[in-house]
């Protein structure tokens, strides 16, 4: 009988540890997934600079009356101060420079350009835009206000209107912060990559559109990010993602409200996440896509064609407001967040445990059986 009891309590001790091993391996899965990683967008301060250039078309005191010439004649790493007036002349920045309007609701940049040209157009890695409301008074359906062809532009605290596009993005990690955009017959902004070359690692952050077609943009455009912003009483869509390949983007706490057709449009994109934002009086559009989020959203409906989607504490949103064609959608809540995929993935972990420890349990019973044939028990 001692034999008998000390075999038991070795058996106890073994199914114990193997037990524990197995509760552990649980709770590693049953922790909530970390949120998406934050994308590394390139931000630069202004210069420190010892070249300090005066623009004032009012003034003979001033280093120049024409922003274009003190461009000409500035030194890369200058800062170019324009004060208060309306400068009717189309700038082109090639040299890495600042340039900083006294005030954005008095100093104006309003050319008539060519057809489907620019008011400013920036072609050289680092420039940085502030200050200045932006205006382009010429012909044409793609006529822009600021074309930006060149990376790490910063763009901040402008008022951008009445033109087809505000600004036209044609290259990767630019910043555009502060910023209105109302009165654009197209995009307040667009991204506009190409097939064979995207335009990501962009943000808009902390800016208001209104009145525009589209607030913004995106076309072959992945990994930018649009935060903090308002989009409201555009005759299209908030933010329109069209063509493809816009994937990976984040649209985060954002209000987007009264706009025509679509709050968000989304199409032939994925991997996409919406999150934390207030979408009402006007409803998510998803087509072609696949594998994008929307999370802790206030949201009213949805609709999806040829589309798969998941669904993350959206309390108030009704299952009855969300349409589809041809698509599947999941849905999650704070109770069981991503309970589908964890179970999944649990019951997985289970088996792979007890495939890998039930020759452990088959060796106990047999030595089990060999000790007590030899005890005789």
């Amino acid at each position: 009988m001692k034999g008998r009891k000390l075999i038991n309590v070795i058996l106890l001790l073994l199914i114990f540890i193997v037990s524990t091993i197995n509760i552990r391996a649980e709770t590693n899965l049953e922790q909530k997934p970390e949120d998406i990683e934050e994308l590394s967008i390139i931000k630069n301060e202004y210069y420190d600079s010892n070249d300090k250039i005066i623009v004032d078309k009012n003034s003979d005191d001033a280093d120049y009356k024409s922003i274009q010439r003190a461009v000409d004649g500035a030194p890369d790493g200058s800062t170019i101060y324009v004060k208060e007036g309306i400068y009717s002349e189309i700038i082109h920045i090639y040299k890495k420079i600042n340039l900083i309007g006294e005030n954005k609701d008095k100093t104006f940049i309003n050319p008539e350009s060519k057809k489907n040209s620019y008011a400013v157009k920036i072609s050289v890695t680092g420039v940085k835009l502030s200050g200045f409301s932006i205006s382009n008074d010429g012909p044409g359906l793609y006529t822009t206000g600021v074309k930006i062809t060149a990376s790490q532009t910063t763009i901040g605290n402008c008022n951008i209107f009445d033109t087809p596009i505000g600004i036209a993005v044609w290259s990767s990690g630019n910043t555009i912060s502060n910023c209105t955009f109302w009165g654009c017959e197209d995009e307040g902004i667009a991204f506009l990559g190409r097939p064979t070359s995207e335009c990501k690692y962009n943000l808009v952050t902390n800016s208001e559109f209104y009145d525009n077609c589209d607030g913004i943009e995106l076309q072959y455009s992945s990994n930018n990010v649009i935060s903090y912003s308002k989009f409201y009483n555009n005759t299209h869509a908030g933010i329109d993602v069209i063509g493809s390949s816009n994937n990976n983007n984040v649209i985060s706490n954002c209000d987007l409200y009264d706009n025509e057709a679509f709050g968000i449009y989304l199409s032939k994109s994925s991997e996409n996440q919406i999150t934390h934002c207030m979408i009402s009086n006007n409803q998510v559009m998803m087509s072609s896509s696949k594998n994008n989020t929307i999370d802790n959203c206030e949201l009213e409906s949805i609709y999806l064609r040829d589309t798969t989607l998941n669904i993350e504490n959206c309390e108030n949103l009704e299952e009855s407001k969300i349409k589809t064609v041809n698509s599947v959608y999941e849905i999650y809540n704070k109770e069981n967040v991503h309970a589908a995929t964890i179970s999944e993935k649990i019951e997985n972990a289970k088996e792979n445990y007890y495939s890998k420890f039930s020759s452990i349990f088959a060796l106990l019973n047999l030595i089990k059986s060999r000790i007590s044939n030899y005890l005789g028990m």
